[in-house]
């Protein structure tokens, strides 16, 4: 009873909120994925795997009676073909009973369920984005404390050995001395990790901007800083050489006064300083393992893919090419015909065959040729960021699974793609707007015409 209580709350909470905010309906379904992973792994019921997908259900129908500005249907209009073609083959899939029907709507789910972020992303204005900013400074701030509880006390006290955390939680204990990786409140470290990559476009967008002062400041700063350190807690390589990246990106663009120079060497090195002293939050440097290397591209990009790929074009069925399945119904996915290579872009192709692959890749390449930001627009540097970001999260998609049925990651990661996308159009307030129609109309009149 309890994890229906907590959905039927989720439900109505981001319903209420969204239809008042959008940034507000955006920040507590963030809430309530970012609390996901440790809310599911102690409520042992069957609801307690829908609480974040309430959440995002209210979240749609708070927007969809909500009216929205001319504005927001304007820049939704440039994504809107693509959205609709990637939500409309998974459905002409759904209608091919390869597999038992529970399964195929647990696989249909998985590639569609987040799709309108896209839309939810593009809707955004320059207004919005400081209030997300605020919300996820306090989100990570908050998967921070549980993470360096985990750290000191152990992750165990939090996530108690079930069916669910056996592998996800429990099978990740290859840190220093068979340690675990910190899942924080997520679902896996993994997760946790890439929420706090996704999360910093954001937040130094917004740090390095003159409007931001005093204690909104100093917050986002201690915000960045727990999600730098968080990615090093999770210990996940693939999101710690993510974080490097962005790093390496934002010293050679930003544009910003001396002190933000000297306020960013300082989180900078505080968070490299700490890294170095902590050997647990090393294991980003098992990269240098070339057999490691070797036998993770082997796993992901080899001949199964292209034998699979000749063998079923038309793919196996949703949720029999790698998607999460729950314990619960697993017995009936058909072992025989299920295949899984650890490749996001393979899932995709076994589920969807070789014409969603096609419909995704081309998406791809339509967001990451988007015209690049102008320096004039105040969030530039997040702009420039998310650009990176996005590109690096989708290509690590070649090397793993998830990325798009993760909570709360894929619905971050597709608001970035919505925003980057979504032409830039600044509104412009009624009384600033009737100054200038006054002024054109009195042009003429004093330069006597």
């Amino acid at each position: 009873m309890l994890g229906i209580a907590l959905c039927a709350l989720a439900l109505i909470v981001t319903l209420l909120t969204a239809r008042r905010s959008l940034p507000a309906g955006i920040g507590v379904t963030l809430f309530f994925g970012y609390m996901y992973g440790i809310t599911r792994a102690n409520i042992a019921e069957t609801a307690g795997h829908f609480i974040f997908d309430a959440a995002v259900i209210g979240l749609y129908a708070g927007l969809l009676i909500r009216r929205r500005n001319p504005i927001a249907r304007r820049k939704i209009r440039r994504i809107m073909p693509w959205f609709l073609i990637l939500v409309g083959w998974p459905f002409v899939m759904l209608l091919m009973p390869l597999q038992d029907p529970m399964i195929q709507l647990v696989g249909f789910r998985a590639q569609v369920f987040f799709l309108p972020f896209l839309l939810i992303g593009a809707m955004l204005d320059d207004e919005d984005l400081y209030s997300i900013v605020y919300w996820i400074g306090a989100l990570n701030l908050l998967a921070f404390g549980f993470a360096i509880a985990e750290y000191f006390i152990g992750v165990q006290k939090f996530f108690p050995l079930s069916e669910m955390t056996r592998s996800l939680v429990y099978g990740s204990n290859d840190v220093l001395g068979n340690q675990m990786r910190i899942p924080s409140t997520f679902v896996a470290s993994a997760s946790y990790g890439g929420v706090m990559v996704l999360s910093l476009p954001w937040l130094v967008g917004a740090w390095v901007q003159k409007e931001i002062r005093g204690w909104n400041r100093g917050f986002i700063a201690v915000a960045f800083f727990a999600a730098a350190i968080g990615v090093f807690l999770s210990a996940s390589r693939t999101q710690a050489l993510i974080l490097i990246a962005l790093v390496i990106v934002i010293a050679f663009t930003m544009r910003a006064r001396a002190g933000t120079y000297v306020g960013w060497a300082v989180l900078v090195g505080a968070a490299a300083w700490l890294v170095v002293s902590a050997p647990r939050l090393q294991r980003v440097t098992t990269i240098r393992d070339a057999s490691y290397v070797e036998t993770r591209l082997h796993n992901s990009a080899n001949a199964s893919f292209f034998a699979a790929a000749e063998q079923h074009p038309l793919g196996i069925g949703l949720g029999a090419g790698g998607t999460s399945i729950p314990y619960f119904l697993r017995e009936r996915l058909n072992a025989e015909d299920s295949i899984v290579i650890e490749n996001e872009y393979a899932r995709i192709m076994l589920e969807q065959g070789l014409p969603g692959l096609f419909i995704w890749l081309a998406f791809i390449g339509w967001v990451l040729t988007r015209a690049a930001p102008r320096r004039s627009d105040k969030w530039f540097l997040s702009r420039r960021l998310a650009y990176v970001v996005v590109a690096l999260v989708l290509a690590t998609g070649a090397i793993g699974i998830g990325m798009l049925s993760w909570a709360p990651g894929t619905a971050e990661l597709l608001i970035l793609v919505g925003w980057i996308s979504a032409p830039r159009i600044v509104r412009v307030p009624a009384a600033a707007r009737n100054r200038v129609m006054e002024q054109e109309h009195l042009q003429p009149l004093l330069f006597g015409r």
